[in-house]
């Protein structure tokens, strides 16, 4: 579980570590904590996920069967402002980089709507993913991004964070103000309530908020 004042700490030492991809990956810091997104999903998103023909955020978006972990749609919804925010400093900073930019004019605010979402500051290029097959499925992985994730809160230091701390962060977050874990699982795309139950688990609520509620 990640407070929200260490996030907040987090995406601004993101921004200032690296010259090239200090928006990117503040953006990408954000993507995770308010969509619970896994790694993979992220890697995957495409411009068109996020905006429209006419540039604008796409409030209703879906976490395509094609991207999703386990090949179902889901609901995407961009409507945190702190999020939408930083996305779109990052594309600002795309277009003045000539990175991932359409030649279909404004459509998109200029960029190639199958471009990845997120790039890198330098190349231009989206995050990796490995493709593995067994028992004649096809799986992926995002070993680059999960890592980045991780040297991110290092660097912020906070302990023992992961990508996998999105997820479980925004699952307590939706249950302390009440949300049904059928909306939850269906935010995360968890199919067993129990899965929601176990990853909500351990809720590190402070004992100063619960006295302050008693009277």
């Amino acid at each position: 579980m990640i407070e929200d004042q260490q996030l907040e700490h987090a995406v601004k030492v993101a921004k200032i570590s690296s010259s090239e991809n200090g928006l990117r990956d503040a953006a990408l810091l954000l993507t995770c904590f308010a969509t619970g997104m896994t790694v993979t999903e992220i890697c995957r998103l495409r411009v068109r996920d996020y905006l429209t023909e006419s540039g604008a955020v796409l409030i209703d978006s879906q976490v395509r069967a094609e991207i999703a972990y386990n090949q179902r749609t889901r609901p995407l919804c961009w409507t945190n402002k702190k999020l939408t925010n930083a996305i779109d400093q990052h594309l600002m900073q795309r277009l003045d980089r000539g990175h991932g930019v359409s030649t279909r004019g404004k459509a998109y605010r200029g960029l190639d709507p199958e471009s990845p979402l997120f790039v890198s500051g330098r190349t231009g290029e989206g995050l990796k993913i490995s493709a593995k097959s067994r028992n004649g499925k096809t799986y992926y992985s995002a070993t680059q991004l999960s890592r980045l994730y991780t040297r991110l809160f290092e660097q912020a230091g906070i302990e023992g964070a992961s990508a996998q701390s999105g997820r479980r962060t925004l699952a307590i977050k939706l249950k302390r103000r009440g949300i049904d874990l059928r909306h939850i699982s269906e935010i995360l795309g968890i199919e067993s309530l129990e899965a929601v139950k176990r990853l909500c688990a351990g809720d590190p609520a402070r004992l100063g908020d619960i006295v302050k509620k008693i009277i």
